[in-house]
């Protein structure tokens, strides 16, 4: 009798061993609408479900944690955390992060953005050159793309914690000349009237980068960001991923009536 119950609890933590794998994804705890924002208390947006649906086609039970962007950075670099979401790729955080081009989430354009009545001060042709002189917003351990990153003849004030409240206000203020952004995060804390009316959004974006679901090295995950990539790029040519992309569209569009 006991032989059998020591070999049901056998049984037992053999089946939970070779369960569903339990991954940890650590975020900037912003809410970046569409791709990750809070929604009557529970996290969503294009990013999450986008992981979620990729997770469950591996059989992966995803936990999503956030965090001040800088402390996460900082605990996935410890080794904390199995991946990391919306992080962009660098030869820093290389060294911590495996960064496949298969597991890349999203991509997108920053623009240079001003007060609408110095539009015709800010004279931004589409060159980094073109903003020498100006003092730029931008956040503190953010990453923007090459080469803005990396042109330190840029006057770069750097907000700790650059949420779009911060940075409008310091914009409207006047205690900077410039923010980094798109209309979609203007969109965040104004219509689309007031986006029209108080801001000019330069047409040459500043930056061009891809957003990464980045899996951790000191956890040794480069065979679960292989898989990952694999099931990724699988799921972007489905039906499904169609129509997740035409979902958030339509909430996108339908915030900014």
């Amino acid at each position: 009798m006991k032989y059998s119950f020591f070999a049901c609890c056998l049984c037992a933590l053999s089946l939970t061993l070779h369960g569903e794998e339990i991954i940890t994804v650590v975020r900037g705890e912003g809410n970046y609408f569409p791709v990750e924002y809070m929604e009557n208390g529970k996290l969503t947006g294009l990013h999450i479900d986008l992981i979620q649906a990729v997770a469950d086609e591996l059989e992966l039970t995803v936990k999503f944690k956030s965090l001040p962007w800088n402390r996460g950075v900082f605990d996935f670099k410890q080794g904390k955390y199995d991946a990391m979401s919306y992080i962009s790729r660098t030869e820093e955080r290389e060294t911590f992060a495996h960064f496949l081009k298969g597991n890349i989430i999203s991509s997108a354009k920053t623009y240079p953005i001003v007060l609408s009545h110095r539009s015709n001060e800010v004279l931004y042709d589409g060159t980094l050159t073109s903003l020498t002189g100006y003092i730029i917003a931008v956040g503190a351990g953010y990453r923007y793309g090459e080469p803005f990153d990396a042109a330190d003849f840029l006057s770069k004030y750097e907000i700790p914690t650059p949420t779009q409240d911060v940075l409008t206000k310091l914009l409207r203020l006047e205690r900077v000349d410039v923010i980094i952004g798109s209309k979609r995060n203007l969109l965040q804390i104004h219509s689309e009237n007031e986006v029209n009316e108080i801001y000019h959004i330069f047409e040459k974006p500043v930056t061009s980068d891809n957003s990464y679901l980045a899996f951790s090295k000191v956890r040794n995950k480069l065979d679960l960001a292989r898989k990952f990539a694999v099931a990724l790029n699988h799921y972007k040519s489905s039906q499904a991923y169609v129509e997740l992309l035409k979902y958030y569209k339509n909430k996108e569009n339908d915030q900014n009536k």
